[in-house]
């Protein structure tokens, strides 16, 4: 049997190790266009501060790769699937057979449709490859940055960027902090917190009207309603959208993601999706764990077995210039709280009208945090 697994995050990682697990005869091949094995994506943002240990980047040395006989072919794009034939046409000229498939395509940063998009000052930050580029724009001596997007990852290119001793914009569209991860009132703690960070300047509630070279040499004007700021580097962080070009093209049916049951199952019953690029239920997780949990689903079915992908609460954890921040469920209802807001150290429970714990947010102390998640998951 000849396992062909199209992406090279954690999902298809874990989609090989669960197969070779369960048939240790089995032909798997990965195929990457990255030029590094699989790797801790969720690492890159600190990165930009300080280099990680390969034995921390890395989700396996070389020699696991060789040891479990999985291949890698690294810096090689899979440009069509052949359903009817079962091949893969890739960017190199050949064509790859396969009896079964998983798209672990992931996705892509979304680049909102501004002018100026297209500029060489604007980047994001989605593989190794955008790591390498940012850096040298900083060795080269960039201090003065943008960065769009105040989500998670946005802070904490922020706090990395900060560390470079760079002064930093952040510019997100939401008039408030992390509104998929806070309720207002904690946002509203929680960014009194942030601004008394030197060099460090938030602007929320504005979205970029543009980007168009500045009054320096060097610089760039982003446009926006409070006030036009200038920056030598623009980092774009809002959000991301499912690689589903190679899925579509080989007819397979497509919404905001690869559409697949809870087996990580297609129509095509050779064709499994696992990752950020599949979608259950109308939904697409775009989170680390989700892909991790999902792509050891989909391997453990593509080799016979027959796991449904559990959901779980999936929290958001942050620590980022020295707040720690963990959020999981419902962010609305009747509140409780815990602690001192004002001593940066708090745990706020919502609940549900039947009494139950709906979701948490904790600033500060962590400890609690095993414990309300088991009861947010009902264990």
């Amino acid at each position: 049997m000849k396992f062909a697994i199209i992406g090279g995050g954690v999902a298809a990682f874990e989609a090989a190790t669960a197969i070779r697990e369960r048939d240790p005869e089995a032909e798997i091949v990965l195929y990457s266009k990255e030029n590094v094995p699989p790797y801790r994506r969720p690492a890159l943002s600190g990165m930009i501060a300080e280099p990680m240990p390969d034995t921390r980047f890395y989700l396996k040395p070389a020699t696991f790769y060789d040891e479990n006989k999985i291949t890698l072919r690294l810096g090689v794009t899979v440009e069509s699937i052949d359903r009817a034939g079962k091949s893969l046409q890739l960017s190199n000229g050949e064509r790859a057979a396969y009896d079964r498939l998983l798209l672990a395509t992931g996705s892509h940063c979304f680049l909102p449709p501004v002018p100026g998009m297209e500029l060489p000052c604007v980047l994001s930050l989605r593989e190794f490859a955008d790591l390498e580029e940012i850096r040298r724009r900083i060795d080269s001596g960039v201090r003065r940055v943008a960065v769009i997007g105040g989500g998670i990852l946005g802070l904490e290119l922020a706090e990395s960027l900060l560390a470079r001793n760079c002064h930093v914009t952040v510019i997100e569209n939401s008039p408030v902090l992390l509104p998929r991860n806070l309720d207002a009132e904690t946002a509203q703690t929680v960014s009194a917190m942030l601004g008394k960070i030197d060099r460090l300047t938030l602007r929320f509630g504005e979205s970029v009207q543009s980007i168009t070279p500045g009054a320096a040499s060097g610089n760039w004007r982003l446009q926006l309603p409070g006030g036009d700021i200038e920056a030598e580097l623009i980092l774009v962080s809002a959000g991301t959208r499912v690689n589903l070009e190679v899925a579509s093209q080989s007819g397979l049916a497509c919404g905001r993601g690869i559409k697949v049951d809870a087996f990580c199952r297609t129509a095509d019953p050779a064709v499994s999706a696992a990752g950020d690029c599949a979608e259950i239920d109308g939904s697409v997780y775009g989170l680390y764990n989700a892909a991790k949990t999902m792509g050891r689903t989909a391997g453990i079915n593509l080799a016979g077995g027959a796991e449904p992908f559990v959901l779980n609460a999936y929290p958001a954890r942050l620590v980022v210039f020295g707040i720690k921040i963990f959020s999981a469920g419902t962010l609305s209802g009747r509140a409780e709280i815990d602690g001192d807001p004002a001593a940066e150290n708090f745990q706020k429970r919502f609940y549900s009208e039947d009494g139950r714990l709906a979701g948490c947010i904790l600033i500060g102390d962590m400890k609690p945090a095993t414990a309300l998640l088991a009861q947010l998951e009902g264990k």
